[in-house]
């Protein structure tokens, strides 16, 4: 029987973080989808092997350039819970404002510049016919990096983040500033959110499970003792959930495969929308009701567009009880115990395993860090485009399957939507430990 195959390679796999391709193979009834990673293997958890636990943050920044807050608190986390090292409150605090921009700004990325311009056939955000949407965007998108920037040292790879808690102390009035900032947009950011939650999406609802951190009355983005949950009801903790993973090779990708006990999993927005949603913010709250959430990829999109609400008032409410605990003056309980400039090897003698696992944009984020004399014996991450890889495949297939009767040149558009809509970060993925 003739085969027919479509290829979605990097030429046409538009607004996505890295270089990537899908390719489904058709032979009468039979579909196969290979989701590929064309980004260069980058070592980045191999090169920490031997080097001193307190590099851990500055070198997890590097996986990736709109990711880099997240990882670096979470290797931060996962050293500290290899070592014992127990951190303030304070600190918990300001790191998760710190993960909540991150996420705030990872999400506008993708919905003003990746997303809503793809979907309404655009080449560019420049090209919108509602200028208003493009202009509110990049204020939210230019405050949700003014804070990142004020927390985390700069607005990129963040050298702020340091075992122990802050390299630095926070600037009070920097931070007010930005947080009031923030609250003047969100009147204008309902609106962008509406924008995006009016756009029409395919329908592609498949029964998969889904996984997100779970935490009774609360939306657990970053949280020191959130369980993990799946939607087939069981609960565990994220010590359980690491043991569960396992890196899968595939020979047509630079990047390993996550399954969580030898299965499909997906983890994201829409997973978090689907387990958490009764405990969003009040904003947030009133915009999840227009939608009827299905376990339908494409709706990853307006799950995003609600979080962006949530992200602002969890921003706003926490920028202002922190704002009288974040001194001009060092500060003790949010300072760091290590100064990585000079103490290298600070933690001589100290041995252990730590893994720390919070909700990136893309989904939940695993670091675990076992160390041995003060050094690095063993660094792994899984990050959440290699778990959702295999849904990525899995949805391919059966769009093809259901949508085969418009016509291959159709489906090329579709499925690279698909693939978009997971907003996946190849550049991320690739940096698990590829060649062992």
């Amino acid at each position: 029987m003739s085969s027919k195959e479509i290829i979605i390679d990097t030429s046409e796999l538009r607004f996505i973080e890295g270089h990537g391709r899908l390719t489904v193979k058709i032979s009468g009834k039979d579909v196969v989808a290979e989701f590929h990673n064309l980004e260069g293997p980058r070592f980045l958890t191999k090169y920490l092997r031997g080097k001193p636990a307190e590099m851990a943050p500055r070198v997890a920044s590097r996986i990736c350039g709109l990711c880099y807050t997240v990882h670096s608190i979470s290797a931060a986390e996962a050293v500290e819970r290899a070592l014992g090292i127990k951190v303030s409150k304070e600190v918990r605090d300001l790191r998760n404002v710190l993960y909540l921009a991150n996420n705030l700004r990872s999400h506008m990325m993708h919905l003003l510049y990746l997303s809503i311009p793809a979907i309404e056939g655009l080449i560019s955000v420049l090209r919108m016919r509602d200028k208003n949407v493009f202009r509110v965007g990049s204020r939210i998108l230019t405050k949700a990096t003014e804070l990142i920037e004020i927390w985390g040292g700069r607005s990129v790879h963040v050298p702020n983040v340091v075992v122990g808690g802050f390299g630095a102390p926070i600037r009070r009035k920097e931070l007010l500033k930005s947080v009031k900032d923030l609250a003047g947009l969100l009147e204008d950011a309902q609106g962008f959110v509406r924008y995006a939650m009016d756009l029409e999406l395919p329908d592609l609802e498949r029964y998969r499970v889904l996984a997100a951190s779970k935490k009774p009355g609360t939306y657990p983005i970053y949280s020191e003792d959130a369980a993990i949950a799946l939607s087939d009801g069981s609960i565990m903790n994220g010590q359980e959930y690491y043991e569960g993973l396992e890196e899968v090779t595939k020979e047509y990708s630079t990047s390993k495969h996550v399954y969580f006990k030898d299965t499909e999993i997906t983890v994201g927005a829409l997973s978090r929308m689907m387990l958490n949603r009764r405990y969003l913010s009040f904003g947030a709250r009133t915009l999840v009701e227009e939608v009827e959430w299905r376990i339908n990829p494409f709706l990853v999109v307006k799950a995003q567009a609600v979080e962006v609400i949530h992200y602002m008032e969890e921003l706003i409410r926490l920028g202002g009880e922190l704002a009288d605990v974040i001194m001009e003056t060092e500060n003790p309980a949010v300072c760091s115990v290590v100064d990585l400039e000079t103490a290298e090897g600070a933690y001589g003698g100290s041995k252990g395993r730590g893994v720390f696992i919070a909700e990136a944009p893309r989904g939940m984020l695993c670091h675990s860090c076992e160390v041995e004399d003060g050094l690095i014996k063993e660094y792994r991450v899984y990050t959440p485009t290699a778990v959702n890889s295999m849904s990525i495949e899995r949805d391919a297939v059966e769009l093809v399957k259901r949508f085969r009767p418009i016509g291959m040149e159709k489906l090329k558009f579709i499925l690279e939507d698909l693939v978009r809509s997971y907003d996946p970060c190849l550049s991320c993925a690739v940096s698990l430990d590829v060649y062992g």
